[in-house]
């Protein structure tokens, strides 16, 4: 009895081995390339940043575009930010986190399909999310979850990491 429990538990743990390498061997649907401004940021200025979204896969794949609002607390984007010590720079306190009763989540996004090795470049606003007025260096990248439906590996997939200076 306790051989045949041994053999189902090997069983098991060798088919979770084997989805974790299916998983970490599946290329990604769409890849994100990020793309700051040359000249610094002049501190209390508005910093978007442009984003290129490329399908990687061998099929049409549907993405999400447009501006989301910091009024609605809508972002299409998973934004990150460290300052130049390393740590993340705290977001800012949106409208509808101070007062849920008043958010309005209306927005004009859109999906747009992308054919294999097609591209589409978006803009990111990352001062809407977070308070750049501080001189400094920051680190930016974003990230975007993807689904590929409720049997295949699903993941994150992370855009290069862009150098941003904030100046007086």
């Amino acid at each position: 009895m306790r051989c045949v429990a041994r053999k189902v538990a090997a069983m098991a743990l060798l088919a979770l081995l084997a989805l974790a390498a299916l998983a970490a061997a599946s290329p990604p649907l769409f890849t994100l390339t990020l793309a700051a401004p040359e000249q610094p940021l002049k501190a209390g200025g508005t910093l978007l940043l442009s984003l290129t979204v490329t399908n990687t896969s061998d099929h049409e794949v549907g993405f999400p575009t447009g501006h989301g609002s910091a009024e609605a607390g809508v972002f299409l984007y998973q934004i990150h930010v460290l300052d130049d010590l390393g740590p993340p720079v705290p977001r800012m306190l949106l409208p509808c986190q101070r007062s849920p009763n008043l958010c309005v989540a209306s927005e004009s996004t859109q999906t747009t399909p992308l054919k294999p090795s097609e591209s589409l470049t978006d803009e990111v606003n990352v001062t809407s999310l977070y308070d750049l007025s501080r001189p400094g260096k920051y680190k930016i990248w974003v990230a975007e979850p993807f689904y590929r439906g409720p049997d295949q590996p699903n993941g994150l997939v992370t855009s290069n990491v862009v150098m941003v200076t904030v100046v007086k």
